[in-house]
């Protein structure tokens, strides 16, 4: 079984129109020193609970998590196109056993006065294995 954190990764930079843009610049938890912008960092989980619902043979390794994803870019609208792009991989993604489903379940902009970079934060709520 893969990680949440393996399976998040995997997806961002296997996605070819947010890949355009990023490359492999899809980090855990936090920006490293002297990152090249656009890029992603990515929170998993921030929350997570037992599935709504059991799928895939009424099994209980099952749980629904919500992961963080901050896009960011030296301009606003950069920012945006990122987190579109995010919300294109996630938006109704399923990975046969692994990811049941997946949805976007907010967005937000913001500008990063202390970065001096911009922003858009995409939460991602997955149904996934443990």
């Amino acid at each position: 079984m893969t990680s949440l954190r393996g399976l998040v990764y995997t997806r961002c930079v296997g996605y070819a129109p947010l890949a355009a843009l990023i490359g492999t610049r899809c980090y855990p938890d936090r920006i490293p020193e002297n990152a090249v912008y656009p890029l992603v960092v990515y929170r998993a989980p921030i929350a997570s609970t037992d599935a709504a619902y059991r799928t895939h043979g009424n099994g209980t390794d099952r749980t629904e998590s919500t992961v963080q994803i901050d896009c960011y870019a030296t301009t606003g609208a950069g920012a945006e196109s990122l987190a579109d792009a995010v919300a294109a991989a996630w938006n109704g993604y399923s990975l046969t056993c692994d990811i049941g489903y997946s949805f976007i379940a907010n967005r937000i902009a913001n500008r990063e006065d202390a970065l001096n970079e911009y922003r858009s934060i995409v939460d991602v709520t997955i149904e996934h294995k443990r």
